[in-house]
């Protein structure tokens, strides 16, 4: 049987967690938890480091930052805290997202949300396997609009989440995307913002954040739990504005990016 990784730090770090979720209780806001965990390290002799950034690279270039909850022991350990009803597949999806970022040897996920607390450990396998990027084009449907564009667009989407993987802001993704379009030998234009304007007058602008590919097709990127109605209605105007007839919507929020088509009627 196979050695843990960093066993003693790990069952320390567990202690001080288990202390932390027994002493103040469930429910709190996740940076008490966090400042409490940071406390406890510290006090048990333990070297800690709360919201230490990160940069994070696509393709060797800077794409944004990730900030993690708790460094512990300089790498040896990272701590990702939660609160939530139970620890989920997409939390562990995102640590391991926070060790390719990181290169720390050891995650755990700890969820203060629940009835007892949760710990999932999570070792660095990710530094001895990289499988290569395998993408298998579906056929598109006959009725979509530039429906060939569509799948190089989703097979970018597909690549850029494979590579990052969950767990990092929308930016993130959106100069992630562009770069994946960029070496897909597609052409795009990054519109950050539009005029409003009623009856001749100027009234300001407004955030699109939107990534126009080949003039033809708008690809709005997110990382939200869900999206809705609203949110394709924000969408829809825009892509009127812009008079584009066919978006997409990329959340890459979960184990799988999600690329709903949204169209937009004529007139």
């Amino acid at each position: 049987m196979s050695q843990l990784i960093h066993r003693q730090l790990s069952y320390a770090v567990r202690g001080v967690l288990l202390d932390v979720y027994n002493k103040l209780g469930p429910g709190l806001p996740e940076d008490y938890y966090r400042d409490a965990v940071a406390l406890g390290l510290e006090a048990r002799g333990m070297r800690c480091e709360a919201e230490k950034p990160f940069e994070v690279y696509y393709e060797g270039e800077q794409v944004g930052l990730y900030y993690v909850d708790l460094w512990v022991e300089e790498g040896k350990l990272l701590l990702e805290l939660k609160v939530a009803p139970a620890i989920e597949p997409i939390h562990k999806a995102q640590a391991l997202s926070y060790l390719k970022v990181t290169d720390a040897d050891l995650a755990l996920v700890a969820n203060f949300g629940g009835p007892s607390a949760e710990i999932e450990r999570l070792p660095n396998f990710l530094r001895d396997r990289r499988p290569e990027f395998v993408w298998e084009r579906r056929p598109a449907p006959t009725d979509l609009l530039h429906a060939e564009l569509v799948g190089r667009i989703q097979e970018v989407c597909h690549r850029v989440h494979w590579v990052l993987g969950p767990g990092f802001l929308h930016h993130v993704y959106r100069r992630a995307s562009m770069i994946e379009l960029r070496r897909a030998g597609l052409d795009y234009e990054y519109v950050k913002r539009l005029p409003v304007e009623y009856l001749g007058h100027l009234l300001g602008y407004r955030d699109t954040r939107l990534i126009l590919v080949e003039g033809k097709v708008g690809l709005a990127t997110f990382a939200l739990r869900s999206t809705d109605a609203a949110l394709e209605g924000r969408l829809k105007s825009i892509l009127r504005c812009l008079q584009l007839a066919l978006g997409l919507m990329a959340n890459f929020y979960g184990k799988r990016p999600s690329i709903i088509p949204t169209r937009v009627q004529a007139g």
